[in-house]
């Protein structure tokens, strides 16, 4: 008999073990120092970017972190002027589950659910804000799901979608699924393709106002990059890197900066997109 495979929680705590994963436990915000995995996702230009594109909606709002983990988003949108926060989540487990996010909210700093996203035990319409963070390749249903987030957020309410692997076919599924850590050691991480995922989006009723490509965002490209300004600056430093001072002088031609993107923007598999929609008023 195969032996069966660890939780995603024994899986955690294999890599923390590694020193040679240390990079990618600290980037994935999977220390058991949550505290500083909080400070460091509330001080990242990730969620600066995240705040940037919520804008003037956040302060005062509802929000539903939807696949909250250890609740690091739910704090930061509590920090970051949210009136209500409520942070769902299916794993109780104390390194990755609500165990852990209860270690961030002792005074009650967002609320917690026991769910899944097929399923959210909130009225219709009660939310300002919903946000999945590396969540809908998770989804048992994905259709349902979407259709569960459109139910919850308020008419011209936000769906802020992040950090969802794409592949184009079931080869790159294999290879994503086989280099993947976690999923080695515990399985249970998946990859759509990109209509897949648009299509349960509108499907639900939501309208998609941007899909955000692996480079078109820092939400999608850290850890590859880690501010707005490594971003920006990466075409330049790509050309400089190969032709010198011309390739300096050659960033500066119209077009030029967004064809060195697209190359660098190839297909590989379990690539990080991101969708920003709203419920049709």
């Amino acid at each position: 008999m195969d032996k069966a495979p660890m939780t995603t929680e024994e899986a955690v705590l294999k890599l923390r073990q590694d020193p040679a994963m240390a990079d990618l436990v600290r980037d994935a915000y999977l220390g058991r120092d949550v505290a500083d995995s909080a400070r460091r996702f509330f001080e990242s230009d990730e969620f600066a970017e995240v705040k940037r594109l919520l804008g003037d909606r956040l302060k005062g709002a509802s929000v539903l972190d939807l696949g909250a983990g250890v609740g690091l988003a739910s704090l930061a949108f509590a920090r970051s002027g949210a009136a209500r926060v409520v942070a769902v989540d299916p794993d109780p487990s104390d390194e990755v589950g609500r165990g852990a996010a209860a270690r961030l909210a002792p005074n009650g700093e967002f609320e917690m659910l026991d769910a899944v996203g097929e399923s959210i035990p909130l009225p219709d319409a009660c939310m300002d804000v919903v946000y999945c963070r590396q969540v809908l390749h998770h989804a048992q249903d994905l259709p349902a799901l979407l259709r569960e987030c459109a139910r919850v957020v308020k008419p011209g309410g936000i769906v802020l979608m992040c950090r969802e692997h794409v592949v184009d076919n079931d080869e790159q599924l294999r290879q994503f699924l086989t280099d993947h850590p976690v999923n080695r050691l515990a399985g249970g991480e998946n990859a759509n393709r990109l209509p897949v995922y648009l299509a349960a989006i509108t499907g639900a009723g939501l309208v998609v106002d941007r899909a955000f490509g692996p480079w078109d965002s820092i939400i999608n490209a850290f850890p590859q990059v880690r501010t707005r300004a490594e971003l920006e600056a990466l075409p330049e430093k790509k050309l400089v890197r190969r032709f010198g001072s011309l390739g300096r002088a050659a960033v500066r031609v119209p077009g030029v900066k967004g064809m060195i993107l697209r190359r660098i923007d190839r297909p590989v598999p379990g690539r990080l997109y991101s969708f920003l929609a709203h419920r049709p008023a």
